[in-house]
């Protein structure tokens, strides 16, 4: 008995059951950390961290077993350091113990801050989840999706569910400053409360120029849709598509231009009004400026396309109307005997290209008028030039035609005779064709004076070679001219 006694006092005295206690101490704790983070791993799987955590991120990538892993792995070595301070305790290894002690002193105190942040990111994402839901659900009950999506693609939908995005994440950026509070993050709170101050002053703005821009594309739109409509049930588009606007204007009819216009009307100054609404002075003053400029200059505008929307609009009338007066005059006829027109079903007619021309002319008058009202005073005085030079060139080509006119009646009146008349009637043709040739081209201002000077020099030759001709061919019918007269005069 003493004999174990003496052990059992060896044994207490050198320590060895502390050492054992530490060791059951340290496997125990093992234990436990291996449970409890096996439990925290399964838990957390079953309730879906990973998956709600994906769907927060942007690109929906669901981190899973990375997530729960690392939270498992927390908790094993937190129970495992709690495990070793006891161990280290029982060996009274204080020392050893003590920082250890004060990094486990530091979590528990601070864990109170990472707890109320756990609950206050909980509770943001309980807030923005249901106001995510609620903009969707809007979104949906305003049958967004349903004016944007079309019949190949998703677009509508997809903005619904950007609009849900949107508020969620700012949902969440709200809760960020108080979330970082409770950590007691203090280096970046301030300047984030800031922000969001400045955001939350701004928002009512932003609120405000949205609703404005919105009810005021929705008005432009009914005014749009009010004067097609009208424009159309007065048959507008008809009387334009008999008058030719069909054929400048493409797809585009005139009541949809002219809604258009009436769009564009309303929507400058509501836009002006949703930037003002804004008030942020270097951009509203300068758009604003801008807008201003534009909405004072659409009365101009307007008036210009109405000049020439009637210009096009009387011109194809007009221009109908001459074709008809061509044909019923027999012009057609007449460019034909001249061998000045077409062969063929689809040889484009004269009086079709008279008819041309004539709406043409008064598009240009149009234009000149257009410009003068919209202040292009170079681009009215050009087209005005080109207007007098066209003239001129019109001018031109009928003197030439009634030259080709005449100068067939004349040769065929010389043909008619018999005999040898082709070389007179050529002569004759060629003469009559230069001649109003030289007027067409002083007519038409081409060349000026040369074209004057040439002409004077060709008559001029052909008189002195016709006075040469005659002279030198006519020598000897002179000379017995001459001798019967000197005979005469000597008799008497």
């Amino acid at each position: 008995m003493e004999m174990w006694e003496k052990i059992w006092g060896m044994i207490v005295s050198s320590n060895i059951l502390r050492l054992i206690w530490a060791l059951a101490i340290l496997l125990v704790g093992w234990l436990l950390a291996m449970l409890a983070s096996s439990q925290a791993a399964q838990g957390l799987q079953k309730l879906g961290l990973g998956r709600k955590l994906g769907e927060c991120l942007p690109d929906g990538s669901s981190p899973g077993e990375k997530v729960e892993k690392i939270v498992s792995k927390v908790i094993f070595y937190l129970i495992l350091l709690f495990a070793l301070l006891g161990a280290l305790e029982v060996l009274n290894l204080r020392q050893a113990a003590g920082p250890i002690q004060g990094f486990v002193d530091k979590i528990t105190v601070y864990s109170v801050n990472i707890i109320a942040a756990l609950l206050l990111s909980a509770i943001a994402w309980v807030v923005a989840s249901v106001l995510r839901y609620a903009a969707v659900k809007g979104a949906k009950t305003l049958k967004i999706a349903h004016s944007l999506q079309s019949a190949e693609d998703q677009k509508g939908e997809s903005l619904v569910s950007t609009i849900g995005n949107v508020v969620y994440w700012v949902t969440l950026l709200f809760f960020v400053p108080a979330i970082l509070r409770a950590l007691k993050i203090e280096g970046i709170t301030a300047p984030l409360e800031q922000m969001f101050i400045q955001i939350m002053d701004f928002l009512p703005l932003l609120l405000a120029a949205a609703l404005i821009l919105f009810l005021g594309l929705k008005l432009a739109g009914i005014v749009k849709n009010a004067v097609s409509g009208a424009l159309s049930a007065l048959r507008l588009d008809e009387f334009g598509e008999k008058a030719g606007c069909g054929k400048i204007l493409g797809k585009l009819s005139i009541s949809n231009l002219i809604g258009v216009i009436s769009y564009v009307l309303v929507a400058i100054p509501v836009l002006a009004a949703a930037l003002n609404a804004l008030k942020i002075e270097a951009l509203s003053n300068s758009v604003s400026g801008l807008l201003d400029t534009l909405l004072q200059a659409t009365g101009n505008i307007f008036a210009a396309a109405v000049v020439i929307v009637a210009a096009v609009i009387i011109g194809g009338i007009v221009a109908g109307l001459v074709s008809q007066l061509a044909v019923a005059a027999g012009f057609d006829n007449l460019i034909a005997k001249m061998g000045l027109a077409g062969k063929g079903e689809d040889a484009v007619k004269a009086s079709a290209v008279l008819g041309k021309i004539t709406l043409i002319s008064i598009i240009l008058f149009a234009s000149v008028a257009a410009a003068t009202l919209l202040g292009f005073t170079a681009l009215a005085e050009i087209i005005q030039s080109f207007i007098v030079f066209g003239g001129n060139i019109l001018l031109g080509m009928v003197v030439m035609l009634i030259g080709l006119f005449l100068a067939d009646f004349a040769a065929g009146l010389l043909q008619d005779r018999g005999g040898n008349s082709a070389l007179p009637a050529l002569l004759v043709r060629i003469a009559v064709l230069i001649f109003t040739g030289a007027i067409a081209l002083s007519t038409m201002d081409i060349g000026g004076n040369i074209v004057e000077l040439a002409f004077g020099l060709l008559l001029g030759a052909v008189s002195v070679a016709i006075a040469l001709a005659f002279g030198l061919g006519g020598r000897e019918f002179a000379a017995r001219k001459l001798n019967d007269w000197n005979d005469k005069l000597n008799q008497k």
